[in-house]
């Protein structure tokens, strides 16, 4: 039975997210750097490109523009379903492969997709709200992926079950989110100050506001890496809450540990979700 099996504190939540992510390094930045990598060079290759002003070049850029977005959320779909995926083998002892991950979750790419718009939809129509509602559904759907890749739930059910999931541990989502934005703001800034001291010691004030596309592009392959590298934490963290969660209000370890004995179908039903 895995050892995870039992409520964790906030503290000992993200102690196992990051035993976990170490354990299994090499999958998990395999995963993101196989999803990240076509909107990269999409991103990357508009370094390169013409800056012509005419309205066939705007609406040209504007196209662009659209297709690095659908490409960028596409990403995050593919990234998030399969890391969790990951995660869930991890959780249930089975071993899997950065081939095999992407294999499970290749059906169910733009359902999770259009989950991710429809729930940004419904957060920015709430931060419209005075803000505080935006923030609410943010914290409440936080776990709608999981549930949506873990369980196979449409856009409705998986929203749901994640406000159900949730409810009365709202605060540990901020803390988890929180320490993402904190680490990943952190390696941004790192970056992104030591690109400019570079440049502005090769070439002073002058050259900060004429980059040479070189020093771009340097940029966006560190930007890229430093996503790689710190995104799964995230998916990491949310994931492991999920099954967290139902141990909580499910009992979903007793489930677990029928099924492992062979103690009925409800039992094999669980270990498999």
């Amino acid at each position: 039975m895995p050892a995870l099996l039992r409520p964790l504190t906030l503290g000992e939540l993200l102690d196992r997210a990051f035993q976990l992510y170490r354990s299994r390094f090499a999958i998990f930045v395999g995963i993101a750097a196989v999803a990240y990598l076509p909107a990269f060079v999409l991103q990357t290759a508009t370094i390169w490109a013409p800056k012509a002003i005419s309205p066939a070049a705007g609406i040209l850029a504007g196209v662009g523009y659209l297709v690095l977005i659908i490409v960028r959320l596409l990403a995050v779909a593919a990234a998030t379903s399969a890391t969790i995926v990951v995660v869930s083998a991890a959780y249930l002892e089975q071993p899997i492969t950065v081939r095999e991950a992407y294999r499970r979750v290749s059906g169910m790419l733009f359902r999770v997709f259009f989950i991710m718009i429809g729930a940004g939809i419904g957060i920015g129509l709430g931060t419209l709200l005075l803000i505080v509602p935006g923030i609410i559904l943010f914290l409440m759907w936080a776990l709608a992926i999981p549930v949506a890749v873990l369980e196979d739930t449409g856009l409705g059910e998986s929203l749901s079950r994640s406000r159900q999931l949730t409810a009365g541990h709202r605060s540990r989502v901020f803390a988890i989110y929180l320490l993402y934005f904190v680490l990943l703001l952190s390696l941004e800034m790192a970056i992104g100050g030591s690109v400019g001291a570079f440049v502005a010691l090769r070439g002073g004030h002058v050259a900060l506001s004429s980059v040479p596309p070189l020093i771009h592009v340097v940029s966006a392959v560190l930007g890229f890496a430093v996503e790689c590298l710190v995104t799964p934490v995230l998916t990491i963290s949310l994931s492991l809450m999920y099954y967290d969660e139902r141990v909580r209000k499910e009992a979903y370890d007793i489930h677990l540990l029928m099924g492992a004995l062979g103690e009925g179908p409800a039992g094999t039903a669980a270990a498999t979700a």
